[in-house]
């Protein structure tokens, strides 16, 4: 099985060779650099992440181990979007940054020979068997941890002893990687929440709701393709007046989002202004927590469709903003069935219901998070410890 897995890669290697050479493809992603770097020069501890909330995660995960780590070597970030390889560059961050490479046969063992990576971080659900299997040949013990891991189904014929450490979202999650990999590793697995709490939980800081909100509702990460029912909301909005900030989530579709408005006669004007009965549109990365701040409600994207996979909903929520989610919570239904019955969040089954939404009491949200942040705080404590024991 092992042999079948590596003839996939390797055509998926000429897959992309062949794709490189189409001009409009390779403008969009990156095919070359995806195959053949350049690569920074290593050692470093490599962390990957596929788009950008899981890469705003690992920024934030690298910030607090150069804090906790002792002697923390230099740090990596890989991500699988051009566009978030944009933000990292541009975000300040003390960090080492590229495009992730492609899982190919030869791009890992150019990778690897220059990114000589002393441990690989790996986010959410990033379990590419390449990287998994480069690492377990390059090192004498498992190497590679999943943090805020999520975990749906196996690839066939996937060896996951590289792993020597799994934080897991939820038991369900837990529950199904014990399954697969239980046999082929001693990795120390948890429950371990969430990551992209874990700058709340380490600033200790409470949740309150905006003081004095400007903004009625702000749409976060919102795909075009949710535009049947993005646009009914908005009307829905506007038609009481109110004042309503868009959030695309990806920038090359803030164009189309523009137009479709205006198509509506609704009017448009750019962020940071807001108008009452007009919809404010952000077009740059790394602002969510200024809209937050003078939002009463936010309604997360990518739950509006089928195939998306619903958004970041933890950051309105630990800002104390009343939150709502669409019909569509792929990759993150048992979080989400679970924060709709203890009543921290809100679930519209129809846009029909939108007006009529249910707004959470922040005390709800407040006592929630606090069981939450025990288990990531705990998590990522094991974390270091993980990585201690690795890098001696």
């Amino acid at each position: 099985m092992f042999k079948v897995l590596d003839i996939a890669r390797e055509a998926l290697g000429s897959v992309a060779k062949v794709a490189a050479k189409v001009p409009v493809i390779e403008n969009k992603y990156h095919v070359k650099d995806r195959l053949r770097g350049p690569w920074p020069k290593g050692p470093f501890l490599w962390m990957h992440g596929a788009s950008l909330g899981e890469c705003k995660m690992l920024l934030n995960v690298a910030k607090f181990l150069k804090e906790d780590l002792p002697n923390c070597p230099r740090l990596l970030v890989t991500t699988q979007k051009v566009e978030v390889l944009s933000y990292i560059k541009d975000s300040g961050a003390d960090v080492a940054a590229c495009i992730a490479p492609a899982d190919t046969p030869a791009t890992m063992k150019s990778f690897v020979s220059a990114v000589r990576p002393l441990g690989l971080v790996l986010a959410e659900n990033e379990l590419w068997p390449g990287y998994l299997s480069s690492m377990l040949r390059i090192s004498m013990r498992p190497s590679v941890a999943v943090i805020s891991g999520r975990f749906h189904r196996a690839i066939p014929g996937m060896d996951y002893s590289a792993i020597g450490f799994a934080s897991m979202q939820t038991g369900s999650d837990l529950s199904r990687f014990f399954s697969v990999s239980a046999r082929s590793n001693n990795s120390r697995m948890m429950i371990g929440g969430d990551w992209k709490l874990l700058p709340w939980v380490r600033s200790g800081e409470a949740i309150v709701a905006p003081e004095n909100p400007t903004v009625d509702t702000s749409f976060i990460s919102m795909h075009i393709q949710e535009w049947p029912s993005l646009s009914r909301m908005i009307v829905s909005s506007i038609k009481r007046e109110e004042t309503v900030v868009l959030v695309p989530r990806r920038l090359s579709e803030v164009d189309a989002f523009r137009k479709r408005l205006r198509e509506l006669k609704i009017a448009v004007v750019d962020w940071p202004k807001v108008q009452v009965g007009a919809v404010s549109i952000v077009s740059q990365f790394g602002v969510t927590k200024d809209v937050f701040a003078i939002s009463k409600s936010a309604v997360v994207g990518g739950s509006f469709a089928r195939g998306l996979g619903v958004h970041d909903f933890w950051e309105p929520l630990q800002r104390g903003v009343a939150t709502c989610v669409g019909p569509y919570a792929e990759g993150q239904k048992e979080t989400v069935t679970t924060l709709v019955r203890e009543g921290v969040m809100a679930q519209l089954q129809s846009v029909d219901d939108y007006s009529q939404r249910s707004r959470p009491d922040v005390r709800l949200v407040q006592t929630f998070l606090a069981h939450e942040s025990a288990k990531i705080s705990d998590s990522y404590q094991q974390l270091i410890e993980f990585l201690k024991n690795l890098l001696k």
